[in-house]
């Protein structure tokens, strides 16, 4: 039997306090902690010219947003004192 902790990816403060000193593995694991929350932000609901509903991912404004949490993750030092 699974529990919920083992269903879901945790974000361990060490990945953290590691992103924010720089750590280019501990940011690429806070990106992808964060990726599936982006991708849901990016993607949008169309109805087509047959009357169904078509769903897209901007791929564009997913790296954006990838890189713009990735410029504020040194901002973060102040939750690591």
């Amino acid at each position: 039997m699974s529990t919920e902790t083992e269903n879901h990816m945790c974000l361990r403060y060490e990945a953290i306090y590691n992103a924010v000193m720089g750590d280019s593995d501990a940011i690429e694991e806070v990106l992808k902690y964060y990726g599936a929350y982006i991708t849901s932000l990016c993607t949008f609901r169309t109805i087509g010219e047959d009357g169904l509903i078509y769903e897209y991912i901007d791929y564009d404004a997913v790296q954006l947003l990838q890189k713009r949490l990735a410029e504020q993750i040194p901002k973060w030092k102040e939750i690591c004192k």
